[in-house]
């Protein structure tokens, strides 16, 4: 027998179906939209998942299951399965006393919370398991820490969205996140800081998760009134802040110490500073890309294209110059450092730097001074990007930039730089899929991955990038071109040849978009995310 679930006020009430678990026998076709809005099928249950399930949708409306003929088509609906044999083992009567603590209230104002109680010690009692369920009943009863293990699973996961930095950059990811995490199931609520203060995080105080997410977000380092405590110790759940910069940047955001706190980040390197620097767990979880909205496949109409800022590097050196003496000293030569070995991390390279100048530095110390000189990162990342850009221009090949900031540049002086005004990110994926290649030049991510990398080839354009330890066993020479910034002589050749060999090109253009849609979409990070969920306990 296969029957189907529907919400109906005249239906089966939540109350009938939580005291007659045979309401539920059978497989149940279940509307996706009500499973998700329900909190999704609880995996951390080992049996009675079905029935489980059934309760929440019932909670929020009355439900038919009215019979359909075998064969019907699932489009649209989640399969409940048949029983299975751990429902009635001691697994089941584990489901049995969660259960019994989720609704205890409902169970009382029935009268029935006794007859529960002794249903599910008499079911414990014939499987031999009476010793272990007693305890383990009192704790769910008495939400204690295994039963939010069990209920955080179904409740919804929080992101936070609404910063408005780098032409709402961080907004995109949070909603394409958000919106992959929904088609994997879940139930996706946001808070918006465009549409509310960040006072308003207060209200969450109090409630459960399945996750909390912050896409760079300075949220978690908001503190109660009494400036002692965070407002995040009291929002309970885990918590992840996904972040794109070096975490030397995030300080005063990352010195908190509350429990379940993790970091998501697009690089190796910076997941091992934040957990020596700041003891937090980090993990590398790089952006996703995206793909223009739009059936129509435009002109490549642009040979090389760049879609990023142009920093100003001489007003960074300047800066440098106008430090005290002994900091000073310890800048130049940390920049020094960086041109001369463009391959080494910020952190690497300010290590040497202070083992030049022959200071002694405690952990902490190294973080303070780092973080107070790392405009020094900045000036190397802005002079590097000149250069990239210088090189090929020195060529004579035709580079057309997007951003405003280009107007300003030095890098004007050159007839084939082509400037183009800002785009937002949905823009720049039609950019990207008008463009036969497209540059990138990292921000100093060693060991990175970006969302542009993603984005260009994504779009069928062969991606030009310097090079990072991330590409090294994903990619290859074959699905892309990679440079070195410490020898840039053959780029303007290698771009050139490829822009004259439309066959090669293409072919090169496949291989990249073929393994980024199989490995860096935002559907299958939520996939990787829910699995990092998974194993967290």
């Amino acid at each position: 027998m296969v029957r189907r679930l529907k919400s109906a006020q005249e239906g089966i009430p939540f109350l009938d179906i939580l005291l007659d678990e045979t309401i539920c026998e059978g497989e149940i076709l279940a509307p996706e939209e009500l499973v998700r809005a329900a909190g999704g099928i609880n995996e951390r249950l080992r049996a009675k998942q079905k029935y489980e399930l059934l309760l929440r949708i019932a909670q929020q409306s009355p439900i038919i299951l009215e019979e359909i003929p075998a064969g019907t088509s699932s489009d649209g609906y989640v399969t409940l399965g048949a029983e299975e044999a751990d429902d009635f083992t001691e697994q089941g009567c584990r489901t049995d006393c969660y259960v019994i603590g989720k609704y205890s209230g409902e169970l009382k104002e029935a009268g029935c919370f006794d007859m529960a109680i002794m249903g599910v010690l008499a079911q414990a009692q014939k499987q031999g398991c009476k010793e272990r369920i007693v305890p383990y009943l009192e704790n769910m009863v008495a939400h204690g820490e295994d039963y939010y293990v069990l209920d955080e699973e179904t409740e919804p996961i929080l992101i936070y969205k609404g910063d408005a930095v780098c032409h709402n950059v961080l907004t995109v990811f949070a909603e394409q996140f958000g919106a992959a995490l929904e088609r994997a199931g879940e139930h996706v609520i946001y808070y918006d800081l465009n549409d509310e203060d960040v006072e308003g995080i207060l209200k969450f105080t109090g409630r459960h998760f399945k996750a909390v997410i912050g896409v760079q977000s300075y949220l978690f380092s908001v503190k109660m009134a009494d400036e002692v405590h965070y407002v995040h110790e009291y929002i309970y759940g885990p918590k992840y802040n996904f972040i794109f910069d070096h975490p030397v940047w995030l300080q005063k955001h990352l010195q908190h110490h509350y429990p379940d706190f993790y970091i998501l980040t697009l690089d190796q390197n910076y997941a091992d500073f934040a957990r020596r620097y700041f003891g937090k767990e980090a993990l590398l979880f790089p952006p996703a890309g995206m793909e223009a909205e739009t059936a129509e496949v435009p002109e490549r109409q642009y040979g090389l294209t760049f879609v990023g800022t142009m920093g100003d590097y001489f007003s960074q050196v300047l800066w440098i110059h106008g430090l005290e003496r002994p900091k000073r000293f310890l800048a130049n030569r940390f920049l020094l450092i960086m041109r001369q070995q463009p391959d080494l991390t910020l952190e690497q390279a300010f290590a040497r730097a202070v083992e030049h100048q022959g200071l002694k530095l405690t952990d902490q110390e190294f973080l303070n001074h780092l973080r107070e000189l790392c405009v020094t990162g900045y000036c190397v990342m802005h002079y590097y990007r000149a250069r990239v850009v210088e090189t090929i221009l020195k060529s004579g090949i035709r580079l057309d930039v997007f951003g405003n900031s280009w107007k300003l540049s030095p890098l004007c002086r050159y007839p084939n730089l082509i400037c183009h005004p800002d785009v937002t990110v949905e823009e720049s994926l039609t950019i990207y899929k008008q463009s036969r290649m497209s540059l990138n030049v990292m921000s100093w991510h060693k060991g990175g991955f970006t969302e542009r990398m993603a984005d260009i080839m994504l779009a069928g354009a062969v991606l030009v990038t310097d090079d990072t330890t991330y590409l090294r066993g994903r990619y290859d020479y074959g699905d892309m071109l990679i440079y070195h910034l410490d020898n840039m002589d053959q780029l303007p050749e290698q771009i050139a040849a490829l822009l004259a060999d439309e066959e090669r090109r293409l072919q090169m253009a496949e291989h990249g978009r073929e393994k980024t849609a199989r490995e860096h979409t935002w559907d299958g990070r939520a996939v990787q995310f829910l699995q990092i969920l998974r194993e967290r306990r």
